[in-house]
């Protein structure tokens, strides 16, 4: 059975929208390739990428239909979680945290490594 173009175009973008989600993920492979599929999806049917236009619907605190809510993760001592961009050193242990790894972060008391103790 052939699908028609409109209804082939509605299912690449469900599944770009899936893959632009997943691409948003901590692995850093699987990121990786989610971003290069939908991509290739976007170019293989022709599809047009344009900038999210806020409504009332989008506002913060309302959910949005089929977009999965996340909460920041927030520790009680205001470190963010986030991924070293520069060599540095754990403020609890003094150990060194490559750039790529997870750590804790909170300015203007540096990072340390999320198993250290408070």
């Amino acid at each position: 059975m052939a699908m028609d173009a409109g209804a082939a175009a509605q299912k690449a973008l469900t599944k770009v929208e899936k893959l632009v989600a997943m691409s948003a993920s901590p692995h850093l492979e699987e990121a990786r390739t989610s971003a290069f599929l939908a991509c290739r999806l976007i170019r293989e049917h022709g599809l047009q990428v344009c900038a999210h236009r806020p409504s009332a619907a989008s506002a913060p605190g309302v959910p949005t239909p089929g977009v999965p809510h996340r909460q920041p993760q927030a520790d009680p001592n205001g470190f963010r979680r986030i991924r070293v961009r520069h060599p540095g050193h754990c403020r609890c242990c003094g150990n060194p945290i490559a750039p790529g790894e997870w750590a804790l972060w909170c300015r203007g008391n540096g990072l340390r490594h999320p198993l250290c103790a408070n």
